[in-house]
């Protein structure tokens, strides 16, 4: 490697993901030196959506409250994989914590049950931000948000708060937004609309966060609508699903999939049919692209219905990672119409799937901002692994 020209052997390094750099640190100095320059983060960042993406676990459990990571590799082609832990820094101020949300290799994060502080981090090489209190309804129902523009590359924090007001006991409802590197103080952008549970979004697509809801009316009757929140606007807007037979959602949910908003249509013991909104906000646009007949992992108990299960993502291959509600992960290949259980060791007992690009860049670069601005330092531990 050492013999090779600067940039041939920076063009090389880009496209391992981040753990492999972390390991051959500790081949030889000049190769530590390689993956140490400060040229390489911006080169490899670059190169992002061109690898598969890692996933992120979220302990759901509250006596395994941790991070843990599964690096996709070359795409879980491996007989095995396993599952690393990440040493989150950032949970000093926080014994149960969740992920908001992942967007170009950061995370946000919140304390579990009274949602403040909320952190900004880069999980993997362990710096990260907590952003300002809201002031406003803080010992709520909170569900929060995290996105960016694509164009500008602004990120931002969303907070929906639910409350009952106590001199007609309705129940109400208040959003408010933070631009990291503009805001000080969160902005408050008025009621929320329709039924929004208190989810994370299940897609950020086009500068849109999405939900799945049930949109009620007398004619024809109740259906499955998408409420979508453009962050560039700040505002609310309804979007038409395409028209399947469904008025549960737990019977569809939604997904990015190759940067186009898409729904999955769970048929029971049938499999999924996975709709694709080719133009975005064109509701003539959603096809069909994929039906998905029904398969049981040979790790799945008995007592789990083999129906619980959700599309993760698509890999650079084409293939399709699943993932069941008893943990197993399974992947779906279009083509040959083939399933392949996946091995994966150190699985939590209950965790959340969070799709992430991993980055090298401190969280100043990623955001292109003096983090001052937010009233926060910067609490960083680079040149040290996050990684166990």
């Amino acid at each position: 490697m050492e013999n090779l020209p600067r940039d041939v052997a920076f063009d090389i390094l880009s496209r391992l993901p981040v753990s492999s750099l972390v390991q051959i640190k500790c081949v030889c100095k000049s190769w530590r030196a390689l993956a140490e320059d400060t040229r390489l983060p911006s080169i490899h960042h670059a190169r992002a959506t061109s690898r598969n993406p890692c996933l992120i676990l979220n302990s759901t459990c509250q006596i395994e409250n941790k991070l843990q990571f599964i690096c996709s590799g070359d795409g879980f082609n491996q007989n095995s994989s396993k599952v690393r832990s990440l040493d989150a820094r950032f949970n000093t101020a926080m014994s149960e914590y969740q992920v908001v949300g992942s967007c170009n290799g950061l995370l946000c994060i919140s304390n579990s049950y009274y949602y403040d502080p909320i952190t900004i981090c880069n999980p993997i090489i362990g710096d990260y931000i907590e952003l300002p209190k809201s002031t406003q309804f803080p010992m709520q129902e909170v569900a929060l948000e995290f996105g960016c523009l694509p164009t500008s590359m602004q990120y931002k924090v969303v907070r929906f708060v639910f409350y009952i007001k106590s001199e007609i006991w309705s129940l109400e409802s208040h959003a408010e937004i933070l631009t990291l590197g503009t805001d000080h103080t969160w902005r408050s952008i008025g009621p929320v609309p329709g039924r929004l549970e208190l989810k994370p979004s299940q897609a950020l697509v086009n500068g849109a966060l999405h939900w799945v809801t049930l949109f009620f009316q007398y004619t024809p009757g109740p259906r499955l609508r998408v409420i979508s929140f453009d962050l560039a606007e700040e505002k609310f807007r309804w979007i038409e699903l395409p028209s399947f037979d469904c008025i549960f959602t737990s019977n569809c949910h939604l997904v990015a999939l190759e940067g186009c908003l898409s729904a999955v249509h769970h048929l029971g013991d049938k499999g999924i049919d996975i709709w694709v909104m080719k133009e975005y906000d064109v509701e003539e646009s959603w096809i069909k692209k994929y039906a998905i007949g029904m398969y049981v992992p040979a790790s799945l108990v008995e007592t789990t219905r083999p129906q619980n299960y959700e599309v993760v993502c698509i890999l650079n291959k084409g293939k399709i990672l699943l993932r069941y509600k008893n943990g197993a992960f399974v992947l779906y290949n279009p083509e040959s119409e083939q399933f392949n259980d996946l091995t994966i060791s150190g699985l939590p007992k209950s965790f959340r799937t969070i799709v992430h690009v991993e980055s090298l860049l401190l969280i100043e670069e990623i955001l292109g901002i003096n983090t001052d601005v937010l009233n926060s330092k910067v609490k960083s531990c680079v040149g040290e692994s996050s990684i166990a």
